[in-house]
């Protein structure tokens, strides 16, 4: 409506409550009322009036009954002063009331129009949770938010930026117009909702972003429960194509070794050509069924890695452990073992950290002279722990040093004489760095050292995996509740 409309209508409405005001007067007038009859009913008029929430058209009408009422009934009639006391308390108290029911009626009004406006925002908000709570991912959960937030609410556009995603989700139109920034959390930490265009209150702002916390958090908990689920049905999975190829392999590769033993040591055979492929069959039968296992410890390493169960883990048990795996290898050997008593604990898998020593003590057995010396030391190096394992093996050379880490790489020099795959450093390697480590090869004079530095921080860590797990476990029960 134009401002011409509205003056229009202002002053219309004013003439038509000035003809009716005129009108009651004469009319008490005409059949005779009291003057205290007429001023009653002029002041239900006026009272009438008021309900409509103007107080200025409230307060013209009160002037207007005045003037009526004092034309019509006071002394000289057809005249409009206001001669004793009475008749200004008459037009006071007409006055004041005009006034004080105008305003609370545009108070109640106001009131009226606020419940309105909440129940409709209450509603948006319900209908906006029956959407949201359909989505099963953390990106679809925040596109949802942000277009069904500008749809219900009637925005111009919105935005969301979202801890841990790498795009901000955006709706309509993010330029030129007011811009509403709410955080989904009082630290800020989970991400920041912007609304452009109509204002919102505060507490609507708040209740939306609040919503899309829970609806974000409860979505980011479905994606961790699910890939909690992949990771061990895929593990399940692992495990069981990794046991069906481990018989499928092993059962004819046992009747092979099995008969070429026999034949081996059967005294049927005489020809030395006959023996010596007979030798090379139960060798050769050996070595593939070395490779097999390695490739299938590999396989179940690599599962495990993939999922550690982190523990504390002290050196010396570690390295005790191996030992005892290894002692029909160790017996013949001078084995030195330095570790402090007082060298602190570090976060890991044990059974990892295990197979990460059992792959270079074996090396080390492997590649050095026959009865030399092994040493295992371990010795702090703030902020990490630093494992030596060292031999007195040939020495490595210098184009050699870094390619031995990598898989199914063998020395130049010794893999036509010393039977292996290749796999045993690279598995260390990928251990050590999976605790947030790394391997590296010293060269001494007296022979190759292969060094492990294993971070500290293993009461951090591990309280930091068991406040993980307890959240997770907490949020399931959370959203399994309601």
């Amino acid at each position: 409506m134009t401002q011409m409309g509205r003056n229009f209508r202002i002053v219309f409405r004013i003439a038509v409550f000035a003809f009716l005001m005129w009108f009651t007067s004469r009319e008490c007038q005409h059949f005779g009322t009291t003057r205290t009859t007429a001023s009653m009913m002029l002041l239900l008029e006026v009272l009438g009036i008021a309900t409509l929430g103007d107080s200025v058209l409230a307060l013209v009408s009160a002037v207007i009954a005045s003037f009526t009422l004092s034309y019509y009934f006071i002394q000289p009639v057809g005249s409009m002063h206001l001669t004793t006391l009475r008749d200004g308390v008459t037009f006071a108290a007409i006055t004041l009331t005009a006034l004080t029911a105008s305003q609370l009626s545009i108070r109640t009004q106001r009131r009226m129009r606020e419940a309105i406006v909440r129940r409709e925002e209450m509603e948006r908000l319900n209908q906006l949770g029956r959407v949201l709570i359909a989505a099963n991912t953390l990106a679809e959960a925040a596109e949802d938010a942000v277009r069904n937030v500008v749809e219900l609410f009637g925005l111009k556009g919105a935005l969301l930026r979202v801890e841990g995603l790498p795009h901000v989700f955006q709706w309509g139109t993010t330029s030129g117009v007011r811009v509403s920034t709410v955080p989904l959390d009082p630290d800020s930490r989970t991400g920041v909702l912007e609304l452009h265009g109509a204002g919102l209150s505060e507490e609507v702002s708040n209740a939306i972003a609040g919503m899309i916390h829970l609806v974000l958090d409860r979505a980011r908990s479905s994606e961790e429960r699910a890939e909690l689920e992949a990771t061990r049905r895929g593990e399940e999975l692992r495990s069981t194509v990794l046991n069906a190829l481990a018989h499928n392999f092993k059962t004819p590769l046992t009747s092979i070794k099995a008969a070429a033993s026999t034949l081996r040591s059967s005294g049927d055979i005489v020809l030395g050509d006959e023996r010596e492929l007979i030798a090379v069959i139960d060798e050769e039968a050996d070595r593939l069924n070395q490779m097999i296992r390695e490739s299938f410890e590999l396989a179940k390493l690599e599962a495990r890695r993939a999922n550690p169960r982190m523990e504390d883990c002290r050196i010396a048990a570690v390295v005790e452990r191996v030992i005892a795996r290894m002692r029909r290898f160790l017996d013949v050997r001078e084995l030195t073992i330095d570790i402090p008593d007082d060298i602190p604990t570090i976060p890991g898998d044990s059974f990892l950290l295990e197979q990460m020593l059992l792959q270079v003590v074996d090396n080390a057995l492997k590649y050095s002279r026959p009865g030399s010396p092994i040493r295992i030391s371990a010795k702090l190096a703030e902020p990490n722990i630093v494992l030596k394992i060292r031999n007195e093996g040939a020495g490595i050379p210098e184009n050699e040093r870094d390619r031995i880490f990598e898989k199914f790489y063998r020395g130049a020099k010794d893999r036509s004489t010393i039977e292996g795959t290749g796999l045993g450093l690279d598995i260390a390697r990928t251990i050590a760095e999976s605790h947030g480590g790394k391997v590296w090869l010293d060269v001494e004079p007296r022979g190759p050292a292969f060094c492990f530095a294993l971070p500290l921080g293993a009461a951090e860590r591990v309280a930091a995996e068991r406040e993980a797990t307890e959240r997770l476990h907490d949020r399931e029960s959370h959203y399994t509740a309601h």
